[in-house]
């Protein structure tokens, strides 16, 4: 087929394969919802009562308006649509919609005239009502009356019900239907309707599934590949949380003579109009980030079936169109590769967005439009038109809302190409805007006087932007924007500190000797200036020297700046003891308040009366959702639960993406060494920091609904931080686990805490047992140990409502009992690098010990006792019957070779401080003595070494029907753990120089 047959076949619409008919099915009850409807449906529910999605349109019409005869004619529109009386609702677990026989037609007559300028007041508010999508009607109509010989009809429908094309469908029948009535006839030259929108819902889904979705996702997988660009280094102010969908609108008007330039230019390289414009708003944005990977969207109509041609209904689709614009590209070059990116996409344009966006994951966060953010749009205006004897044409009343970043709608009027540039106002000062509309019109005349020039170097002279206005208080400047004017002292010269205070000044002085840099900025973050956790350490020890406070590291977390922490360091000075000082959260009982605050679980997390689990997928699950699968501990679980079981185990995976998933997970299986069968596992990139664990809507639910049960191993766990740092993952996700949870059927939860919870400000010695409670304002000051308190508080709360929540309390991991490999990022490994390091170990007395267990018998366990439906529910510790001696551990570190002189813990400590000290230990981020005073200071308030003593008889005798037995920790087994650490580095040789350290950053 030639290139000119090809183009002709897809203007023609001929690309899609159109010998594929839809069956009517006229069955009463629920139907599925189309691809677009369900992702639809669930954001309605993330949003519930938000206007978003609510389509808008207004007519205005002149003449004498027989007011029954539009009643009746908008009652016969409805009554041919069954898209106009559905309605949606939940069906054994899954939204469904209802196709209701008759439904009262919603239509609101004002009484009296009012001026245009209330009509679009009166308008605009109606048009933000929420629908109310079990009961319906999701169409409503308004008329206001202007004058005797003048109205307004306005149509509000939900976009579940219908799309852009759908509301022309429904003003065309409207006018004809209102004509025959009153000229006294039945309405003709409507189109029969030979199928209803919810065949084509069943059609769609029985189609899109199995090998032919593989086949048409095969296509898309090749073109959306991670990462995927972003518009980041165009925008104004980075985009912060959920978006406002304001826009800022500017009208964009090509001249009559260089529009028929721009066509015949298109025409000359088999190229529509619409890829023209593509080409040129893409060769801009090209010029704009600098990027040279563009993905833009734009949407289709979706009804290549002839059968649906003519019905009302949510069929339009959307394209992801990407482009290469790599290398000096003319604009001519440009066009020809859109115009070959569209022609591919057209060909494999009936494949939903909804599928592509859950399908293919991707990183980024893109609200409703994870795979692109700009856009080009064609519409067709309504222009002037008949009803009856009635004039009708459009009534603009200002509702300015995009869904995407940045949009070029167009359209034709008497040979010109006029729209408007629309950019989130979140995003965008309405300068910005100006300029990108102004320099897109100069670009068009540009290239078409001279198309072999590279887009890059074409001179556009757009008027320099106003100064734009200043951003909201809390958005941060873009770095590309120059800084706006600062309240206060002005700084000096570069290293000039005369405008500081004096404790300003020492911290100055002393970030300059840690991170290595002439100029600091007294409210530059430390972190985002090259600190990390290990530096932040070196910081408080010499400032400790300098001005003689000792602060935990927690404290600056919260302090980051120089004039943050210099304030702590100038309220500890007036302070009675630094004992007292905030461990990086709330001071005092105000914690307390916090973590019972944050302990309140969501009331939409509950198991409703009746719904419970399938127990025969207790004992045999099919499907399993693991979190913290790349963690130590997760590694192992994950390879225990695929021996097991026969279940496919999805690992959610802290990731931008899928491949960079894969990536995680492949380097945890290096790591720790851990064999696991890749073929049943499937990773599922996501973030325990994010509502719905960082997945799309329509991910989400469609996970909720595969997996039998759940098991929550993931946490962060940087004993440095606090609580505030860590809330977001470990209360936050653990709180997203237990919604998707109870979202549809309900799901056991096995939840992996931590034994630190139990252990109190004033806690007995003695063994703790599984049903200990600490109360808040006695929980420890670690912002870990908050963290994870507050969490099994919520596994608590959701048990409470009938969830089946499973609690385990590993012990401290040592490594497998057959390899001996373990994880040098351990605390107590990282202690045990420190003592080979300094060849100092603290006195702690004979018979000290301590509880290490293997990280094999701890997997084994727990899964064990989560395949046992009578252990379903119950609170387990998985800590070693036999506690180990610390004087057996530094016997065989001696037997080893190293020599370890026994010394006081408090002086050990200072060897560990000075050590950090010395210059010469920051090779690479942090040494080994680094990392270890981070975990002292940061256990500052902590249980001593050894004395949390865990309650094992109750686990042990739920265990004896599992055969899990746990292995002996002997000489042989720690003389297999110091072994491996010898391999990882964190032990260096005892013949050789102790200099050489890992890079253990927290």
């Amino acid at each position: 087929m030639t290139k000119q047959r090809l183009m002709a076949k897809w203007l023609a619409g001929g690309g899609a394969p159109r010998g594929t008919t839809i069956p009517r099915h006229d069955r009463p009850g629920p139907v599925a919802l189309s691809f677009a409807q369900e992702r639809l449906w669930f954001l309605a529910q993330l949003h519930p009562g938000s206007p978003y999605h609510n389509m808008v349109e207004a007519i205005r019409i002149r003449g004498p308006l027989d007011r029954d005869a539009l009643r009746h004619a908008l009652e016969q529109v409805v009554r041919r649509h069954d898209a106009l009386r559905t309605v949606f609702d939940v069906h054994q677990g899954e939204p469904h919609q209802f196709i209701l026989e008759d439904q009262p037609l919603a239509l609101v007559v004002d009484t009296g005239p009012v001026s245009a300028e209330r009509a679009v007041e009166v308008l605009r508010e109606a048009s933000q009502a929420p629908f109310d999508l079990i009961r319906g009607p999701l169409i409503r109509f308004h008329l206001t009356p202007l004058g005797p010989q003048e109205h307004v009809l306005m149509v509000t429908l939900h976009h579940l019900v219908g799309d852009g094309m759908s509301v022309g469908i429904l003003f065309r029948e409207l006018f004809a239907c209102y004509e025959a009535r009153t000229a006294g006839r039945e309405p003709t030259g409507l189109p029969e309707l030979p199928v209803r929108y919810a065949d084509f819902s069943h059609w769609q889904r029985n189609l899109l599934r199995g090998p032919e979705l593989e086949r048409r996702l095969d296509h898309w997988r090749a073109v959306l590949h991670e990462p995927l660009p972003d518009l980041d280094g165009m925008t104004d102010r980075p985009r912060r949380g959920n978006p406002s969908l304001r826009a800022v609108s500017r009208s964009f008007t090509l001249s009559a003579s260089l529009s028929a330039r721009l066509r015949a230019f298109a025409r000359d390289h088999q190229a529509t109009l619409f890829m023209a414009l593509l080409a040129g708003f893409n060769a801009l944005v090209h010029r704009r980030t600098g990027g040279d990977d563009i993905v833009t969207g734009s949407v289709v109509h979706g009804r290549d079936q002839p059968e649906v041609e003519h019905l009302i209904g949510f069929f339009a689709n959307t394209l992801a169109l990407r482009t290469d614009l790599s290398g000096t590209p003319s604009f001519t070059e440009v066009l020809e590769r859109v115009r070959r990116t569209c022609l591919e996409a057209y060909a494999h344009r009936d494949t939903p967005i909804e599928i592509l966006a859950a399908e293919l994951r991707p990183g980024r966060n893109g609200g409703d439009n994870p795979l692109f953010q700009a856009a080009v749009v064609g519409e067709n205006p309504a222009g002037a038109a008949r009803m009856g004897d009635l004039e009708v044409g459009a009534f603009d009343f200002g509702l300015d809302t995009s869904e995407f970043d940045l949009v070029l709608h167009y359209w034709e009027t008497d040979g010109r190409v006029e729209g408007g540039v629309r950019g989130s106002a979140d995003l965008f000062n309405a300068a910005s805007v100006d300029r990108f509309t102004t320099e897109l019109e100069q670009l068009f005349a540009a290239v078409v006087a001279d198309p072999e020039r590279p887009v890059a170097t074409l001179s556009l002279s757009a008027a320099p932007a106003a100064v734009p206005e200043a951003p909201p208080a809390t958005a941060e400047t873009h770095a590309s924007a120059s800084p706006p004017p600062v309240a206060g002292p002005v700084p000096g010269p570069a290293g000039d500190d005369s405008a500081l205070s004096p404790t300003e000044r020492e911290v100055a002085a002393v970030w300059r000797e840690v991170l290595g840099v002439r100029d600091i900025d007294p409210d530059e973050d430390f972190f985002e200036a090259g600190g990390h956790s290990l530096r932040a350490v070196r910081v408080l020890l010499r400032l400790r020297e300098r001005l003689g406070v000792d602060l935990p590291v927690q404290a600056f977390f919260e302090a980051p700046t120089v004039s943050a922490l210099a304030a702590v360091f100038d309220r500890a000075q007036g302070s009675a003891a630094a004992e007292t000082l905030p461990t990086g959260d709330m001071d005092g009982r105000d914690d307390a308040a916090v973590l019972l605050a944050d302990a309140v679980l969501d009331p939409e997390i509950s198991c409703p009366d009746g719904a419970a689990h399938d127990p025969a997928l207790v004992a045999a699950p099919a499907h399993i959702l693991l979190t913290g699968a790349t963690s130590f501990l997760g590694i192992h679980l994950l390879a225990r639960l695929l021996a097991v079981t026969g279940a496919r185990v999805h690992c959610l995976v802290e990731a931008d993406g899928p491949g960079e998933a894969e990536k995680e997970l492949a380097r945890a299986v290096d790591r720790y060494r851990v064999p696991v069968a890749m073929d049943r596992v499937t990773v599922v990139p996501g973030s325990l920091r994010e509502p719905l664990l960082g997945l799309s809507t329509m991910t989400f639910a469609r996970l909720a609904g595969t997996i039998d049960v759940i098991h929550h191993a993931g946490c962060e766990a940087n004993l440095a931080q606090s609580y505030r740092e860590l809330r977001a993952a470990n209360v936050g996700g653990t709180t997203e686990v237990l919604r998707l949870a109870t979202r549809g059927r309900i799901k056991p939860v096995h939840y992996v805490s931590s034994p630190g919870v139990l252990f109190g400000r004033d806690t007995a010695a003695g063994p703790l047992p599984t049903d200990g409670r600490v109360p808040a304002a006695s929980v420890l000051p670690s912002g870990y140990v908050r963290s994870r308190w507050v969490a099994e508080e919520l596994a608590e709360a959701a048990r409470a409502r009938g969830v089946p929540v499973s609690v385990y309390r590993p012990g401290r991991l040592g490594g497998d009992s057959g390899t001996g490999a373990g994880d040098p990022d351990s605390a107590f490994w990282r202690f045990i690098g420190a003592c080979t390091a300094l060849g100092a170990v603290p006195r702690f007395g004979p018979d000290a010990d301590f509880d290490l267990v293997p990280v094999d018998y701890v997997a084994g366990a727990l899964a064990g006792l989560s395949l046992l439906p009578g252990a379903l529910g119950g609170t387990y510790h998985l800590a070693h019957p036999v506690r180990t001696r610390f004087a057996t551990v530094v016997e065989r570190l001696r037997r080893a070779g190293y020599a370890l002189e026994e010394t006081e813990p408090e002086r050990w400590s200072r060897l560990v401080e000075a050590d950090a000290l010395d210059a010469g230990a920051d090779d690479g981020p942090d040494g080994t003595s680094v990392s270890v005073a981070a975990l002292t200071s940061s256990s500052r308030g902590m249980p001593g070494f050894g004395s949390l003593r865990l309650d094992v008889s109750g686990t042990l005798a739920a265990l004896a029907a599992t055969g899990v037995r746990c292995p002996a920790v002997d000489a042989e087994l720690l003389d297999r753990y110091l072994h491996h650490l010898l391999g990882t580095g964190l032990l260096t040789p005892p013949s050789g120089p102790c200099a050489s350290r890992s890079e253990n950053v927290i």
